[in-house]
């Protein structure tokens, strides 16, 4: 996924609970709500969805990650006696690691560099009302 979508959307969901998360998430990927471009919004369209802000996009497949990430943690929560829904996103980070190498063919028997972008992500789940 791109390092820039993963950024902002870490930025929007960290302090929410992982059901608003879930329900967000869902709503970015269908394209009813749009994730507020802060860093990364050059050439970025205004959004009227978004108060306070004006840039915004719509990163479906940072989205998919991002929602396999939190059902996987929810359901460790589970596994683990707590509930799921209503515990809080206390920390999540996109930290870019890299490129994967790949090349484009072009006319003529040459070739360009097309390299994909590396994404780590951490999200650490805790039960809300914690301090």
């Amino acid at each position: 996924m791109s390092h820039k979508h993963a950024t902002e959307i870490a930025r929007e969901i960290k302090g929410k609970t992982a059901g608003d998360a879930v329900s967000y998430l869902e709503a970015v990927i269908e394209g009813d709500r749009s994730v507020p471009f802060k860093s990364h919004n050059g050439g970025v369209g205004h959004r009227s969805d978004i108060d306070g802000w004006d840039a915004g996009r719509y990163p479906e497949k940072a989205s998919k990650a991002y929602l396999d990430l939190l059902e996987n943690g929810m359901g460790n929560a589970d596994a683990q006696g707590f509930d799921a829904e209503s515990m809080e996103i206390a920390h999540v980070a996109a930290h870019k690691v890299g490129e994967r190498q790949g090349r484009k063919p072009r006319a003529f028997g040459r070739a360009n560099p097309w390299n994909t972008p590396e994404v780590d992500v951490e999200l650490i789940l805790e039960e809300g009302g914690e301090e």
